[in-house]
């Protein structure tokens, strides 16, 4: 999966411009693939180039021109391909985790730090992803599958919180340091 992918999947239906597409992202699937400007006009000059998108410039009065970009059939046949293909191994990347992972060289306070941020942030993004499922709700265009992943990104995010609430309720200062703590914490917990 890479970004010219997921394009060619939001321009597959309708023309749209960079700044729609970013929007889209931003709207729809953000929480498992997230893009920037810096990302999508890139990949928009190097689709073009490979035939898999048409651009049409809009000449604006007192604005730049808008440049729509809109699927080829080489496009849609690579979308297609992409959706054929067998899917790729989904790697999660958190800073929260790579963090604790080497938690053990902390400062004394710093892990319950990092979960408080974690928290926040997260409660956040959950906020965010409800905001759009209401809105997905009220959509009449919106299928089935906008409203399935919406639901596996809130349901992530909560998972993640509950794991957060676990660690922070543990009495403060008993972070974990070791391997020993974690087995010293099972037999506590049966």
């Amino acid at each position: 999966m890479n970004i010219e992918q997921v394009i060619l999947g939001f321009i597959y239906g309708e023309a749209m411009t960079g700044y729609e597409l970013k929007k889209r992202f931003d709207e729809s699937v953000a929480h498992f693939f997230g893009a920037t400007f810096s990302g999508i006009y890139p990949a928009l000059r190097r689709m073009e180039k490979e035939g898999l998108i048409e651009k049409e410039v809009v000449p604006q009065e007192g604005r730049p021109s808008k440049n729509i970009v809109r699927i080829t059939e080489k496009g849609r046949q690579s979308f297609a391909d992409y959706l054929k293909s067998p899917l790729s191994p989904g790697v999660q990347k958190s800073d929260l985790l790579v963090r604790y992972f080497f938690g053990r060289y902390a400062a004394e306070g710093q892990i319950r730090g990092w979960l408080l941020e974690e928290r926040e942030r997260l409660t956040d993004t959950r906020e965010g992803l409800l905001h759009m499922r209401r809105g997905a709700l009220n959509d009449p265009e919106t299928d089935a599958f906008r409203l399935k992943t919406l639901e596996m990104g809130i349901a992530q995010i909560e998972f993640s919180l509950r794991w957060i609430d676990e660690e922070l309720a543990m009495e403060p200062g008993a972070e974990l340091t070791g391997p020993e703590s974690r087995e010293e914490r099972r037999r506590c917990e049966s």
